[in-house]
């Protein structure tokens, strides 16, 4: 039975009911209650007449709404999310199309992978990769790295066919510290006599950027006159590492004629007892050299400005510590020589120079200050 509360919920029903029957040519069930008065005033009269008409069309259920009445007599059985599935279908096919097209493409082409390289080595990145006759060219953005800054960087290779497709594969290239700017003491030749013994670190300093150094021996026979390359394990905080080799010669050490920088057997180079236009020279022995510029990175708050008061000159300006001056009683203006080029004294170092025999070089731009030749040992001397 049709309870009274629900008579206006099953009148809106029956009315979209007859409508649509109306729109299809079905017109008995409107005939058979043009006569009827449905209210809701009198539904025990007319609950069985309604109950009959919605039992006749198949829409006996009164949780059915009109809109939804009409929608099942229009047959719409398609929803809305289902039409979305199959566009989201279409564009995931679409897809999977063009990536697998894509990969055949790259299928032609062998030997793009990644690697690492260190600062300022810029690597050839084509070194390996080979294609077959289907490719007309491969090319890289690699003008796009910056080979001299440590970073990861994405190396992207495009792929061009004969017949206009193109694809493209990209990598990490990971720029790494090269461990060598930090590493000092490998410079020069170094001979040891048959049957000597061979210090391997000595001379060796390194910066906090590498945190051990293992040297490797196993090479070197000392019982044979030769060369030999030592090779030393560099590690980084974090575990990279890379190696560096010294050569050793094994045998009588040739005479050292000039102003070099020569040692290994503890003798180092012929003394200069005399330069032309200073009354003494004074051998201080063997130094750390290295080289600076005029950045925040290397002269912090100073940049601009030297300890003396002077203009920083590249091939000119030198720099030792407060301390080692008071201890070998250097004062600003003083020479100092090293392989015949004499600089002057105007500046004084960082906190790390403190109290040691370490020449510090301004120069004006980066391949110098990372330049063998400013960062090595070397006897220095000191004109007066």
């Amino acid at each position: 039975m049709i309870k009274k509360k629900n008579i206006q919920i099953l009148s809106a029903a029956l009315a979209a009911s007859l409508f649509l029957m109306g729109c299809t040519g079905s017109n008995s069930a409107a005939t058979a209650l043009s006569d009827e008065s449905v209210t809701t005033q009198d539904a025990s009269g007319d609950e069985g007449r309604i109950e009959n008409v919605l039992t006749e069309i198949g829409h006996a259920d009164d949780s059915l709404s009109a809109e939804e009445l009409k929608k099942q007599a229009a047959g719409s059985d398609v929803s809305d999310a289902s039409l979305s599935d199959e566009k989201v279908s279409d564009a995931e096919a679409e897809k999977k199309a063009r990536a697998d097209a894509e990969a055949e493409l790259l299928s032609h082409v062998k030997g793009i992978k990644h690697f690492t390289t260190v600062e300022g080595k810029h690597p050839d990145v084509m070194a390996g990769v080979t294609w077959d006759d289907t490719i007309a060219e491969v090319t890289s953005n690699e003008d796009e790295i910056n080979w001299d800054m440590p970073d990861v960087y994405q190396l992207t290779y495009t792929v061009t066919a004969k017949d206009g497709r193109t694809a493209k594969s990209s990598i990490d290239i990971e720029v790494y510290l090269d461990l060598e700017h930090y590493l000092y003491g490998m410079e020069g030749a170094v001979y040891i006599p048959v049957d000597g013994t061979f210090d391997p670190m000595e001379h060796i300093v390194t910066e906090p950027e590498i945190e051990t150094i293992e040297p490797d021996t196993s090479a070197l026979d000392t019982s044979k006159e030769g060369e030999y390359l030592i090779s030393y394990k560099l590690t980084a905080p974090g575990g990279r590492f890379q190696t560096a080799v010294r050569k050793v010669t094994v045998g009588e050490e040739p005479q050292d004629t000039g102003y070099g920088t020569g040692y290994g057997t503890g003798e180092g180079p012929a003394v200069v007892e005399s330069v032309e236009g200073y009354s003494t020279v004074t051998d201080l022995g063997l130094w750390r050299l290295t080289a600076y510029m005029d950045t925040p990175a290397d002269q912090g708050p100073y940049v601009g400005q030297t300890a003396s008061g002077a203009p920083l000159v590249a091939g000119r300006t030198v720099a030792v510590s407060a301390a080692t001056c008071a201890r070998l009683g250097l004062e600003f203006g003083d020479r100092l020589m090293v392989d015949g080029h004499v600089y002057v004294l105007e500046d004084h170092g960082g906190s790390a120079m403190y109290d040691s025999d370490w020449l510090d070089i301004y120069v004006d731009n980066e391949a110098d200050e990372y330049s063998d030749a400013f960062n090595r040992y070397a006897e220095v001397y000191l004109l007066r």
